[in-house]
C-alpha cells in the first residue's frame, strides 16, 4: 500500500475515464465556485447560507433517490441487476454525483434572489 500515491490515482483515472475524468474535475471546480459564489452573495445580503445550503442537500439526496433506478443504464448493465440491499446502496451513491450538480444548482439558483445589502 505504500505504493499508492495522488499521482498514481490521478493516472489511473485519467486511463480509466480519459477526457470524462478531465471533464468531472472542471464540473467539480466550478460547482465549488458555484458555492462559494452563493455563499457570499448570501452572506452580502445579511441573510443566512445555513438553511439554503440543507435544502440543497435534501434535493441532492431526492434526486439520487429517483436517479437510483436508472443507474444500470448508464453503466450498462443488465436493467435486472438491482436484486439485494447492497445493490441499491451502491446504486444510491453512484447517483449521488449527478444528483450533487442538481443540489448545487438549488442552492445557486436560490441565492439569486437574496437582497442587495442597502
Amino acid at each position: 500500500m505504500e505504493e499508492i500515491s495522488v499521482g498514481m490515482i490521478v493516472v489511473t483515472l485519467w486511463e480509466t475515464f480519459g477526457w470524462l475524468f478531465a471533464f468531472g474535475v472542471v464540473v467539480g471546480l466550478v460547482m465549488l465556485l458555484m458555492l462559494f459564489k452563493a455563499f457570499a452573495r448570501r452572506r452580502a445580503g445579511h441573510q443566512p447560507f445555513g438553511k439554503l445550503f440543507w435544502q440543497g442537500i435534501v434535493v441532492m439526496l431526492i434526486v439520487a433517490a429517483i436517479l437510483t433506478p436508472f443507474v444500470p443504464l448508464w453503466t450498462l448493465a443488465p436493467v435486472g441487476d438491482l436484486r439485494g440491499l447492497v445493490d441499491y446502496v451502491i446504486a444510491y451513491g453512484m447517483a449521488l454525483a449527478p444528483a450533487s450538480v442538481m443540489g448545487v444548482l438549488w442552492v445557486y439558483v436560490s441565492s439569486l434572489g437574496t437582497p442587495k445589502a442597502a
